[in-house]
């Protein structure tokens, strides 16, 4: 083994022993070919091959990894039959010697250094290392005070220091050597020790040990309440209670932390972009968009206007707009929980799996979104999984407070054929049916679908009821002006407007391209929408092709072949 004096890989002058640990001991030496540059070598007790291969498999992973809170490893060697690690030199020494001077740290400092080496253990965990040995004694400091995690000798070993291991392990569970939890709850009982200047597991025996980390009752009621919760979290006693990353651990300090700086822009743009929100949940569209807009001009990177931007345009159906604004959302603010949005984008866009799996993730954890649950029926309804909608739907219906699952369902009955004739006529009889019940159940009984291969299927023609147009607060009347080809005007006040050449149409049109069943408006005050039922030669909304729905708003200018209709979405825009 080294000594002091002694010269090793021909330039590393050994001038002092630093310590020693678990794997070996800690030498600092002066690096002879970098004139006034000194290094921390660390020479690994153990001769054996195994145990040398599988430790500078570990450092090769570090040595590719630079950040400023990470030890630097530089290389290694081998020298009388024993590997030599080359690693940064912090010569400020270790985060123990601190603690033993002055028994314990404010709170502030304790959760600013917290902060850092959740960020160093992220970007470890990222690539695919554990560290498995957090404790005060590991975390330095660089000469210009930095703070730095070091001594990743037993990472994704599933070793390390005793009182700082989860209970888990000590009970020889099966741990995965890559389990980030583990640094987790080491790195909270590291915080408990900084903050108490007492480690709750120091001095008593490994059963007595177990039994504490067990009971879990060793957090100081005298630490802030916010402190006690985050800490309480980190240090559970079941994995999956834990926090699952030590990004989750980050995010929980900082929100309990008041920022020392109050931006008052910001402030100023949250309180627009919750003006915005209820405008949007009221489907005044044009009202939000001016409050995004007012807002994001206080303050561009104010999270709140950005997800009211995305809602906005996801509202109107504009998914690439909505997508920029959620996707700076998530780079201002990573943790944002945009799965839903993402969701509704990636089913606009045709991507039905994404969009489950995104839906699946929101609804684990936000178990009462019934309009996350419809548009998850609205993915069964589009790839045609009939038995799974109907399931869904039933299960829904009568916990909703919209009653589009009810709707809906019947669409999958008509669909999987699971209506029979006496149902048919019993539900046509009914005087209080709702608009889009009564719409699709009356494109059911049409005879004009049927044994016409020239015609489109049912499918085509039916409509799937978004959940706002069932919600009751949200079902206004409104009345809508169209001016006709002719020169005629058309008011229209009920809820679904049917447009095409049959007669039964609320607007039947006689003009060459025209189809049976063209297009229906969707009527609703400060929520007008159109959409397209796969006509032969399709709707043009102000020379834009119509692909599903669209948003009416102001006044449009709308083709259907040779007949060409001037829409206003209420009643006074057309004169």
């Amino acid at each position: 083994m080294a000594a002091l004096g002694d010269r090793l890989d021909g330039k590393y002058l050994v001038i002092d022993r630093l310590g020693e640990g678990g794997f070996g001991e800690v030498f600092l030496a002066e690096d002879e070919a970098i004139p006034g540059r000194r290094v921390a070598i660390k020479v690994l007790h153990s001769a054996a091959e195994d145990d040398q291969h599988n430790l500078v498999w570990e450092m090769r992973q570090l040595s590719q990894i630079s950040h400023p809170h990470v030890v630097g490893f530089y290389h290694h060697f081998i020298e009388d039959a024993h590997l030599h690690l080359v690693m940064e030199f912090c010569a400020k020494g270790g985060l123990d010697e601190r603690l033993a001077a002055v028994g314990a740290f404010p709170e502030i400092q304790v959760f600013e250094w917290a902060l850092q080496l959740c960020s160093a253990l992220a970007f470890v965990h990222n690539k695919g290392i554990v560290q498995h040995d957090v404790k005060p004694q590991n975390i330095l400091f660089a000469n210009d005070g930095t703070i730095k995690l070091g001594d990743f000798g037993v990472a994704n070993s599933n070793a390390g220091t005793l009182p700082f291991l989860p209970p888990e392990v000590l009970l020889h569970e099966r741990v995965s050597r890559t389990d980030p939890r583990v640094d987790v709850y080491a790195l909270g009982l590291t915080l408990i020790q900084l903050l108490t200047g007492q480690h709750p597991l120091f001095g008593v025996s490994t059963e007595e040990a177990i039994e504490i980390r067990i009971r879990h009752d060793f957090v100081s009621a005298s630490l802030s309440q916010w402190v006690q919760g985050v800490l309480l979290k980190a240090t559970h006693p079941t994995p999956e209670l834990r926090f699952q990353s030590v990004s989750d651990f980050a995010h929980a300090i900082r929100a309990q932390h008041v920022p020392f700086i109050v931006d008052l822009n910001r402030i100023k743009a949250d309180k627009l972009a919750g003006k915005a929100e209820s405008f949007i949940r009221r489907g005044r569209w044009r009202k939000a968009e001016e409050q995004v807009r007012y807002a994001l001009e206080c303050s561009p990177d104010c999270v709140s206007a950005l997800m009211a931007a995305g809602h906005c345009k996801l509202l109107i159906r504009q998914a690439d707009r909505a997508y920029e604004y959620f996707s700076h959302a998530v780079r201002v603010s990573p943790r944002t929980p945009v799965q839903k949005e993402l969701a509704e984008i990636s089913l606009e866009r045709g991507n039905i799996p994404k969009a489950i799996s995104l839906l699946t993730d929101h609804l684990q954890r936000n178990a009462s979104d019934y309009e996350a649950y419809n548009l998850l029926l609205k993915c069964f309804y589009v790839t045609h999984r009939l038995d799974a909608g109907m399931e869904l739907a039933e299960a829904l219906k009568n916990e909703s407070p919209s009653n589009c699952f009810t709707n809906n369902m019947l669409l999958f009955r008509l669909l999987n054929g699971r209506v029979t004739s006496v149902e048919l006529n019993t539900l046509v009889g009914t005087d209080q049916a709702d608009p889009f019940f009564a719409y699709n159940l009356n494109v059911f009984n049409s005879e004009n679908w049927q044994s016409n291969d020239s015609q489109p299927p049912l499918k085509s023609k039916l409509l799937f009821q978004e959940y706002r147009f069932g919600v009751r607060s949200r079902s206004k009347s409104n009345v809508l002006s169209i001016n006709l080809p002719d020169g005629r005007r058309e008011e229209f006040s009920q809820p679904i407007v049917t447009i095409g050449s049959l007669s039964s149409n609320d607007l039947p049109l006689e003009y060459r391209g025209v189809s049976r069943r063209h297009c229906v408006i969707v009527n609703r005050t400060d929520d007008v929408w159109i959409y397209d039922l796969k006509s032969t030669v399709g709707t043009v909304v102000d020379g834009e092709r119509l692909l599903g729905g669209m948003h009416l708003a102001g006044v449009h200018n709308v083709d259907l072949s040779e007949a060409c209709l001037r829409i206003g979405a209420s009643r006074d825009l057309l004169v």
